[in-house]
């Protein structure tokens, strides 16, 4: 038996064993003891970096500027203004700059997240070139942006997913965003106010997989302007709607024609499944909801096999009543999730036996969906639990 050294070990083994290491301390002990493990550790150890503008630590700027390999090891820098800024009170303008010398050197840069803070054209030039050239997920909270600072069409950006609150100083730049990472954008998350929404509805963005909407005040016209973004979209495959929805005005019978995935509340479920090719439901109650008969009409009018269901409800699901009625009408689910408990601790056993009993061992065969990572050859429920689920992965 030949024994192999740890510095014999491919670099990507040696990584895999260091993210092991729980501690920071721990990692600092190791990067000292090889150069060889040092940049290992480092990566590892400089993986994040967060950086809160005020008030700003410039040694430690100083530090990484001076140290290009820990500015390589950066996967996700987060940039915080801490305290809410109004137009025109706060510059960022010295900070920013320091932070502008490091981008370039972030050379594994893979996520960026900026909050709360009045940005420059020179940084933001920066930051759209490097957008331009490396794939990005970026999150884009409330801050104040130039108006000289817009990309173009001309030079698009590799932008994979986008998390964005919507406000109406903020919407030109978002539209030019937008258009420049259009065939790259397969992600985006919106937060949104009121119906600036709407302003972005005429862009088109045919990769668009992951939807996710948060409607912070309810108005009619968010309402209206989220229906019309929805019935945009028509390459979403997965929607997630939060926040405080209403009823959404009518959607098309041919909007979203390639919904598969779908997480909102119980009313929005009952009109957006029937007629769509839903597979996966996550349904979300209100925390005032205390109701246990809901939207079965709606659930059981998807046009592909419902295979998973999630609910959410503020209230125990004591006995096995509901969960005989899932069974009966959605014969092919493969995981169920539901609220069973009690004063003294989680119990699903009952009806996991309830459930199991009530699958014969020759229910026909079903379609082999790839929709799931793994499904069984049988259409046999595979598990019913209180706390987690498998959740399906996109195609």
């Amino acid at each position: 038996m030949v024994a192999i050294g740890l510095l014999d070990i491919p670099p990507e083994i040696q990584l895999q064993i260091a993210e092991f290491v729980e501690t920071g301390q721990a990692l600092k002990a190791l990067s000292v003891t090889s150069r060889a493990l040092c940049s290992i550790a480092q990566s590892i150890l400089f993986k994040t970096l967060e950086i809160c503008l005020e008030p700003m630590l410039r040694g430690s700027i100083g530090d990484l500027l001076a140290n290009p390999r820990i500015c390589a090891a950066i996967r996700f820098l987060e940039l915080d203004g801490q305290r809410p800024l109004t137009f025109g009170v706060r510059k960022d303008d010295e900070q920013l700059s320091l932070i502008q010398k490091m981008l370039p050197k972030m050379v594994g840069l893979r996520k960026v997240s900026i909050h709360q803070l009045n940005l420059n054209k020179a940084f933001l030039d920066t930051f759209l070139e490097i957008a331009a050239n490396k794939p990005l997920r970026i999150s884009l909270e409330r801050n104040i942006y130039p108006y000289d600072a817009i990309p173009t069409r001309h030079t698009p950006l590799q932008l994979s997913h986008l998390h964005l609150t919507v406000d109406h100083s903020s919407l030109e730049f978002y539209r030019s965003m937008f258009h420049a990472s259009a065939t790259t954008l397969t992600g985006l998350s919106l937060v949104v106010y009121e119906g600036e929404v709407i302003k972005l509805v005429d862009i088109d963005l045919p990769f668009l997989h992951d939807l996710t909407l948060l409607v912070i005040v309810p108005y009619e016209i968010s309402m209206t302007s989220v229906a019309a973004f929805i019935t945009a979209q028509n390459a979403t495959r997965k929607l997630d709607l939060k926040g405080r929805m209403r009823d959404l005005p009518p959607i098309p019978p041919n909007a979203l024609p390639n919904l598969r995935e779908l997480k909102a509340p119980p009313e929005l479920v009952n009109q957006l499944v029937p007629g769509r090719p839903v597979e996966a439901i996550e349904v979300i109650f209100p925390l005032s909801t205390c109701q246990e008969d809901w939207f079965w009409e709606g659930v059981t009018q998807s046009t592909a096999l419902v295979r998973m269901l999630r609910v959410h409800l503020n209230t125990a699901i004591s006995n096995t009543r509901m969960a005989k009625r899932m069974v009966t009408m959605l014969p092919f689910l493969e995981n169920l999730w539901l609220p069973v408990f009690d004063d003294v601790s989680w119990r699903f056993r009952s009806i996991t036996k309830t459930l199991a009993a009530h699958f014969p061992s020759d229910t026909p065969r079903c379609r082999r969906s790839p929709h799931f990572t793994q499904v069984p050859q049988v259409p046999t429920l595979r598990s019913v639990s209180s706390r987690s689920m498998g959740r399906p992965q996109h195609q």
